[in-house]
């Protein structure tokens, strides 16, 4: 009461319901109230100067005088030229308070200057530009929020997503709520909208969002590589929205929100499926049959003439892949699963792109995004799914040359090598290179018979042939003499002709 009797003493003296407000900490709104219960005139006077302290003075039942035009202008006004000024700089009403305390000796208040900046701040209406489609011309699709539906994970009631694709030209729209969302789980939600058309138009729009564009760009999106190889099957021809321009797909933003405010405010679900067979039988019933309010037509029959005019859908639906990276090893092969799939020679040691659909597999180039092998999926774990143009050219013309090399020494030595090469392939250079090393220091024969036993012996182990030779071949010395390097002697005789100056 005694918060009252003092605001109805302030009212008395015509003090505004704003410097009330700010000198009790009492809100405007019950300030008028009291106001209104006392059957007090409202103040028309803001300024400190112009209202009375006398408590004596006579109580203001009635307007008895008109405020002069000083008495209306802001403590501001003086500085309307710098508040524009600066508006149009594009700086806000705090800054300009600023500003105008610290180096134009203002000392009124801020709420004076915010009121004078709203008046002043040049606001231009958005002109929006109306996009009218062809029959089949074009879809738009977006995702908004469905209504409270109880979650069978927690039981409690959340909001989930609704999905709506509408026809630019009939504003027929498909809708549907899932829990949660992905790229597979988007571009399924296509395909159901494509097969409730029964066909698909030639364009889709969409928004930002990242099943659609993982790289939003006003000139080059980078779209999501599942949702592009989708549209591309079904033969539509993306259109992401500029970032931050949901007006570029306004239809289906309207009908996201036609939805919203007329099937599902105020609405619970116990399941999403409820919710989607309600949608189903509102749509049949209600939308479908409508008015719209910009064609001023039915949009079912507006679906009949545009349904002629759509895509037909292809045999087979799109199949789904996961897409994942893989760094080539130097052996040219990748790991997927535990198997090993063989990639071009040029890609070892690089990063690369793999789509891993249920019977096939991919690598992709990262940066051209070019398919540049496929194999069908390894049935097992270690299996090697090896194209031949991607062996080393070298490798095996290497082998065979080695392999004929050693031959040479003796059939012991040939048939061992053909054992190796049958047996290991490229992986048998190696081994070769150890029977060569063998050669040098154990002498053709011995060696000779040494693999000779061990093809006898069905060995295909260089170990074995070591061991043999360890125990019954004894390995050859240095050599005195050689026909490219010279003795000793004759280097000590030329150090000696060095020392004494006998040579330049």
């Amino acid at each position: 009461m005694t918060d009252e009797a003092a605001i109805i003493a302030l009212l008395s003296l015509g003090w505004s319901e704003r410097r009330i407000a700010r000198e009790k900490g009492v809100h405007r709104s019950a300030i008028r109230r009291i106001r209104d219960e006392a059957r007090l005139t409202p103040a028309k006077r803001t300024t400190a100067a112009q209202v009375p302290t006398d408590p004596t003075a006579p109580k203001r039942t009635t307007p008895t005088e008109v405020p002069t035009e000083a008495a209306q202008r802001s403590s501001a006004a003086a500085f309307s030229a710098f508040i524009e000024a600066e508006l149009g700089k594009r700086r806000n009403a705090t800054a300009i308070y600023q500003d105008l305390v610290e180096h134009h000796g203002y000392g009124g208040s801020y709420d004076a200057v915010k009121r004078l900046a709203r008046k002043l701040r040049k606001r231009e209406p958005k002109i929006a530009c109306r996009f009218e489609s062809d029959p089949g011309e074009e879809m738009q699709v977006d995702y908004g929020e469905g209504a409270l539906t109880r979650d069978p994970r927690t039981g409690k009631y959340r909001r989930p997503r609704l999905f709506v694709l509408t026809l630019g030209n009939s504003r027929h729209a498909f809708r549907k709520t899932i829990w949660r969302s992905s790229s597979q789980a988007w571009c399924e939600l296509h395909e159901e909208a494509f097969a409730f058309f029964g066909g698909v138009a030639r364009t889709i729009r969409f928004d930002n969002l990242k099943e659609g564009v993982i790289k939003p760009d006003v000139y080059d999106p980078l779209l999501n590589a599942l949702y592009a190889k989708m549209l591309e099957h079904y033969g539509v021809t993306p259109l992401p929205c500029r970032p931050y321009s949901p007006d570029l797909k306004g239809k289906v933003e309207s009908a996201v929100g036609y939805t919203q405010a007329t099937a599902l405010r105020g609405k619970r679900f116990e399941s999403i499926e409820e919710q989607n067979t309600y949608l189903v039988r509102w749509d049949e019933r209600w939308a479908s049959t409508r008015i719209h309010g910009t064609t001023k037509r039915q949009v079912r029959a507006m679906f009949d003439e545009e349904r002629p005019h759509l895509l037909p859908l292809p045999a087979t639906r799109f199949e789904y892949y996961r897409i994942g990276l893989r760094t080539v090893a130097y052996d040219g092969h990748i790991e997927v699963g535990g198997a090993y799939y063989s990639a071009p020679p040029r890609y070892a040691g690089r990063k690369v792109t793999v789509h891993i659909g249920r019977l096939w597999l991919r690598i992709v180039d990262t940066t051209t995004h070019a398919c540049v092998r496929e194999h069908p999926i390894a049935l097992q774990k270690g299996q090697r799914r090896t194209v031949d143009a991607d062996r080393p050219k070298q490798t095996p013309i290497q082998v065979e040359t080695l392999a004929q090399r050693i031959g040479g020494a003796g059939p012991g030595c040939a048939g061992f090598c053909r054992v190796l090469v049958d047996d290991r392939g490229a992986l048998a250079l190696r081994a070769l290179y150890g029977v060569l090393d063998l050669l040098r220091r154990y002498g053709a024969a011995d060696v000779d018979r040494a693999c000779g036993f061990a093809v006898s012996s069905s060995s295909k182990s260089l170990h074995f042939v070591r061991m043999y030779l360890a125990h019954h071949a004894t390995a050859t010395t240095m050599r005195d003499k050689h026909r490219v390097i010279p003795e000793v002697e004759t280097y000590s005789k030329h150090f000696e002709a060095t020392a004494q100056g006998a040579l330049p």
